[in-house]
């Protein structure tokens, strides 16, 4: 009888053991953001990414911006863009294809995995504007 138990229970417990590390190796898929914030991302500009040929990106400043560099980041390749001056609530697309490697390699998402895109701008007074955001 403590045999037949025995064999019921170890692979029992074997079982519960492994079902608990598991989950406590699971990412919890909670919001993102630093902790003790609410989760939103304010930023001068928003970039939006959702409409594959086109990238969307939208002053949120009360001022114009200039000289405003785009870079997609993938890995080790970086692809890159510049407005001159992009007015205040002023939404500009810009085409995928025109945005250039070192090399003058033109991005495609064939070809490139992007990982987060980099927006560094000056207001008019000089003062300067950097953020990095995830590509969504």
């Amino acid at each position: 009888m403590t045999r037949l138990s025995r064999r019921v229970l170890v692979p029992a417990v074997g079982a519960v053991v492994l079902g608990s590390i598991l989950s406590a190796c699971s990412s919890s898929g909670g919001p993102k953001g630093a902790v003790g914030t609410s989760g939103a991302i304010t930023s001068f500009v928003t970039v939006d990414v959702s409409s594959p040929p086109m990238i969307t990106v939208q002053n949120r400043t009360a001022q114009p911006l200039i000289d405003v560099s785009l870079a997609i980041k993938s890995g080790m390749l970086t692809f890159t863009d510049r407005i001159s001056r992009l007015e205040a609530n002023e939404r500009r697309p810009i085409r995928q294809g025109d945005f250039t490697s070192r090399d003058g390699t033109s991005f495609s998402l064939r070809v490139a995995r992007p990982k987060t895109i980099a927006v560094t701008a000056k207001d008019l007074d000089g003062k300067q504007f950097d953020v990095t955001l995830p590509w969504e």
